[in-house]
Order: structure tokens, then sequence, then C-alpha cells
């Protein structure tokens, strides 16, 4: 179950789709603001929130970009082994490849160490370096474990 402490600092609401979206019960945009307004807490002064005449543009609320589904989903944590079973000539170009496969080179030491979960993507496109370089074993993460994508 989401708790209102579950949702990061400075993310986006959704108050705008509480009666008109069809998707609002599983958004999590949607499912934060419903949690801000039931807390008995003091409220923010300000909040980052989805303009109401944006949803009311749209052409077709199922469609909506800013729509993020309450489903969790697995994570990688830690790759510290991913280049064990490599054979030494492919080591350093794979290395140079699946560092590639992050937005910077921070991320890949910060996922490496399990400090940063590898997200369902980022795991895609390593497995395709892997794929790509003819190698046979598949990647191998530390760990995985399920969450949210807010």
């Amino acid at each position: 179950m989401i708790q209102l402490q579950d949702v990061p600092r400075a993310y986006t609401y959704c108050f705008a789709g509480r009666d008109k979206c069809p998707k609002c019960a599983t958004c999590l945009r949607a499912i934060a603001a419903r949690l801000l307004e039931q807390s008995e807490d003091p409220q923010p002064q300000t909040l980052h929130t989805v303009n109401a005449c944006y949803v009311d543009r749209l052409p077709d609320l199922s469609a909506c970009p800013l729509y993020r589904p309450d489903a969790p989903v697995r994570f990688a944590r830690g790759m510290m082994h991913l280049f064990d079973e490599v054979p030494v000539k492919q080591a350093a170009e794979l290395r140079a490849r699946v560092v590639g496969c992050f937005s910077c080179e921070r991320y890949f030491y910060l996922s490496r160490n399990g400090k940063r979960l590898i997200t369902p993507e980022e795991q895609r496109r390593i497995t395709a370096v892997f794929r790509d370089m003819g190698l046979a074993a598949a990647p191998r993460f530390d760990g995985y474990e399920q969450a949210l994508v807010w």
C-alpha cells in the first residue's frame, strides 16, 4: 500500500483527473494527490501539479503522457560480477559499451556498486550489448527487487 511518505520530494501531483480520468485509480500522480488531500498533516504551501487546463484539452485521457502506473517494476541491483564470464579479449570493449547504457558514467558506477537501481530499460540495453557482442552468457546482476517507477 502506498503511503504519503513514499511520494518523492518535488513529485508532480495530479488533482485534475479525479472526476474525468479513466486511469486515476491506478495513476501514481492521482494517488499521490488523493493521499495528500486525505492527510491530516500540515499541507505544503506549494506543489508541482499537472495543469487542469492541460488535462481538459487532452484528446484522449486514457493516453495521458503523464500517467504513471501503480504496478511495481522489477529493477536489478548491483552488477559486481557482470564481467566475470567474459573473455579477456572482449572485456574492455564490453565494459565501454555497458557504460554507454547509462546516461552518465557516474550512474554506471553507482549501479555497479548497488547504490542505484538498474531500470528495466537499462537492463534491456545491457542484455542487447551482450547479445550484439556474441556472448552466450546473459548479464548477471547481483539481485532484483520490485519498486514503483515514480
